[in-house]
């Protein structure tokens, strides 16, 4: 566990750093709660979820906002507000990012006509994963290539304490199981089935099952190399880790309104954890290891109570 008391330890050092990070949990919990109280971004999702154009729109000035609540009050805690405008540009770059990760979908199903029913809708969900690596990785791909910093891989090139994130993973086992109980987890897990009227799933053959989780797994690669390094590494040598982290954490929670509330709201926690980790160790392998292993988690623990205890 020295792995994550060093790294909380490298964040909470003075008492400014436990206020900036109160003052922006309390900003996300406010978000938070506004969001689930309203259902107000799964709302706008389901509603404009035939309307690319238009969920691209909201997506965007969703994102936006949230980018210009963060960035500005991150920098200003730490007295850095006058950089805001050198770091505009990397904004704008994250919030188109996250606006067409959010709202691309693949939808025509004619294109896997040959599928039988139940392999469609794992198919069209890995071309959607597979698509959202492409995203993710636009930007990180153009910073390796043009830049000449030392961290220019953004945590790729640099290994992990293994051990101790495998430890990390399986703490978190015990609270997936329990959350899978929760009628929201379970009307959201697992992702490859299709849901049939009396609440029952239809499960696909176990090849696109096996095709749609490595997609999926691939999908948590490209997040990890967007969130946990661009969003980090090269913001934190130009402003400093705890801005940078303290917004990377407000963004990747903002990411996950259209999820269950309270993954929503780990998210948060999640993603700062995991932000300081990758600063400390200038490597992306903690996070993409816990996030794979807890998505695979997830989906295994929803399909064992679907099996056995529905």
């Amino acid at each position: 566990m020295s792995l994550l008391k060093e790294s909380l330890k490298d964040f909470f050092q003075t008492k400014r750093d436990w206020f900036s990070f109160a003052a922006v949990l309390l900003i996300f919990i406010t978000l938070w709660a506004l969001n689930y109280r309203f259902i107000f971004v799964p709302t706008i999702f389901v509603t404009l979820k035939d309307q690319q154009e238009a969920l691209l729109l909201f997506f965007f000035l969703f994102y936006s906002l949230g980018a210009l609540i963060i960035y500005p009050i991150s920098l200003a805690l730490y007295g850095k507000l006058k950089e805001w405008k050198s770091a505009f540009p990397f904004v704008l770059g994250v919030v188109i990012v996250l606006a067409l990760v959010s709202s691309a979908r693949f939808k025509d199903t004619s294109v896997f006509s040959f599928l039988e029913a139940s392999s469609v809708r794992p198919a069209i969900m890995s071309l959607n994963y597979l698509s959202n690596v492409c995203i993710y990785g636009v930007i990180p791909l153009f910073w390796i290539w043009k830049s000449k910093d030392s961290d220019r891989f953004l945590g790729l090139n640099v290994g992990s304490k293994w051990g101790e994130i495998i430890l990390l993973l399986g703490l978190m086992i015990p609270v997936i199981l329990v959350a899978s109980f929760s009628v929201s987890f379970l009307a959201y897990y697992p992702r490859f089935a299709n849901r049939l009227p009396d609440g029952y799933l239809d499960y696909p053959p176990m090849v696109w099952i096996l095709v749609f989780e490595i997609a999926y797994a691939l999908g948590f690669v490209a997040l990890e190399t967007f969130f946990r390094g661009f969003m980090v590494l090269p913001f934190s040598d130009r402003f400093g880790s705890k801005p940078a982290v303290l917004a990377m954490a407000f963004l990747y929670g903002l990411l996950h309104f259209t999820k269950p509330s309270f993954e929503a709201l780990g998210s948060f926690f999640g993603g700062f954890v995991l932000g300081m980790i990758s600063y400390r160790t200038r490597s992306v392998y903690a996070g993409i290891i816990i996030n794979i292993g807890v998505a695979w988690a997830m989906e295994l623990a929803a399909t064992l109570q679907f099996l056995y205890l529905m």
